[in-house]
């Protein structure tokens, strides 16, 4: 075993303990003092974890292996330049987070200690995921993300919460249920849970066994489905954004979403769905129909988190596309965009909210002329998430997206893409429209805080930089 293919999910899961030793024994110093370190900590749990991927990034590092039969050795988990893509995407996703409960954390009387460590948790089994290559690691690394998800959406602990994080307990334990009854079948039908040794002998099997393949395999995807709000598996994901704190909502959409589809990505291209699979058709299915209901659901929304999160159902679709051709570098660079400006926009969110608890998006009205700064940063987020200059990286990303699906000759697929970008455009354009128009009564004003300005103009800089440099974002999984 190679030590330093586990040295980010170690290392993170020591800073968990670390974190909530800290929290916990260290009572004589005072709140905020304990804030401020606890969430040093975290960040620098999170830093180290993002210097050590780009310095290994080349590498090939396999852990956790066994001498095989048949083919290569089988591995667990495997640090390669696809997981170090998908690792520095879940890494500045947790960062960003972190930034963002710098600002609120402490006002909204939430734990610290618990947060922090929950969230590095979470960020541990999100690494894992990204990097396993069996059946056994893809299901206990998946629950790993999921359970301190539950967790921290219930921290505020008033009734949306409680409810939010209810829908999303009980959605979570269903989509585990079938995933497992699917993992018993492939395990059944090739004898493996290895994915290198199951893509190996799925094109063996006898025409009985392929369709006992086909529908584990499926059942499979359809508890990923569930865990990434793909739809029709998509009814718990606006109830628990709304209920969680819009940090921690954040967290959902960024990094736990991200992780969900690091693990279907790696489930696509080594194991499950080898080149002419029906799944691949079955994904390709999954994104148009996910697509189409995000966004014509994002478009009846009158709050600002209830529509970011049916359009990040929207965007889900998107990342399906790509997927469901295996094209790793296309996914992980529209998913690296997708974490980046959403962070910014939640981020905008948090800084309204605070102010205007009510979220709604006619609470926006007027920013354009009293806070100006605030207002450009929240349209340019918005009009990445679009894909309109001068956001290109949302417009070149969802250009490699149409460029997969047809080299894969899905002409269907990217007709429903090109319909579904009309709609997302009018999703974001009506939220742009409000910042422009005057209030009818309460003038737009908030007190925007120096961490807030901060985080706001990192994320703004970030996406304006691989704007400029597309090829940033492609290069992640190369």
């Amino acid at each position: 075993m190679d030590w330093q293919a586990i040295a980010v999910p170690l290392v993170l899961a020591i800073g968990a303990v670390a974190v909530l030793l800290v929290d916990s024994f260290w009572k004589s110093a005072s709140a905020e003092l304990r804030h401020t370190v606890v969430t040093l900590l975290t960040s620098g749990v999170i830093l180290f974890g993002l210097v050590f991927v780009w310095a290994q990034r080349t590498d090939f590092k396999p852990a956790f292996c066994r001498t095989a039969v048949e083919g290569p050795a089988e591995c667990s988990l495997v640090f390669e330049p696809l997981t170090a893509g998908l690792w520095a995407v879940l890494l500045v996703g947790g960062l960003g987070v972190v930034g963002l409960s710098a600002y609120r954390l402490l006002a909204a009387d939430i734990p610290i200690g618990e947060y922090h460590f929950l969230l590095l948790s979470a960020l541990t089994g999100a690494t894992v995921l990204a990097g396993a290559r069996d059946l056994a690691t893809l299901v206990i690394a998946l629950e790993v993300v999921s359970l301190p998800s539950f967790a921290m959406v219930a921290l505020r602990r008033d009734r949306r919460g409680s409810e939010g994080a209810l829908k999303a307990f009980l959605v979570s334990v269903l989509s585990t249920a079938v995933m497992l009854f699917g993992v018993s079948y492939l395990y059944g039908v090739t004898g493996s849970l290895y994915l290198s040794t199951i893509a190996n002998r799925l094109s063996g099997l006898d025409p009985d066994l392929a369709r006992v393949a086909f529908a584990a395999g499926l059942f499979v995807i359809v508890g990923f489905a569930f865990k990434i709000a793909a739809v029709p598996f998509h009814g718990w994901l606006p109830d628990t954004y709304v209920g969680a704190p819009v940090e921690v909502t954040a967290f959902l959409a960024v990094v736990s979403k991200s992780a969900g589809v690091a693990g279907l990505l790696v489930l696509m291209t080594s194991g499950i769905a080898p080149d002419g699979s029906h799944l691949r058709t079955v994904v390709a299915i999954l994104a148009a129909v996910t697509m189409t209901v995000g966004n014509l659901a994002a478009l009846r929304q009158v709050e600002a988190v209830r529509l970011l999160a049916w359009s990040s159902i929207g965007q889900v679709g998107f990342l399906l596309a790509p997927l469901a051709v295996s094209d790793a570098q296309a996914v992980v660079g529209y998913l690296a965009a997708y974490v980046v400006v959403t962070l910014g926009a939640f981020g905008a969110v948090a800084v309204v909210q605070r102010h205007r608890p009510g979220g709604r998006l006619t609470d926006y009205r007027g920013m354009v002329r009293s806070e100006p700064g605030l207002a450009a940063a929240l349209i340019f987020f918005l009009v990445v998430l679009a894909g309109l200059p001068p956001g290109l990286a949302g417009l070149f990303t969802k250009f490699a997206a149409f460029q997969a699906v047809i080299d894969a000759h899905l002409g269907w697929l990217a007709i429903v893409m090109a319909i579904n970008v009309m709609i997302g455009l009018a999703v974001y354009l009506r939220w742009v429209a409000e910042l422009f128009r005057l209030p009818a009564d309460d003038p737009f004003s908030v007190d925007i805080e120096t961490p807030a300005v901060a985080m706001i103009s990192v994320f703004a800089a970030v996406t304006a930089v691989v704007s400029v440099l597309p090829s940033i974002l492609f290069a992640l999984a190369t």
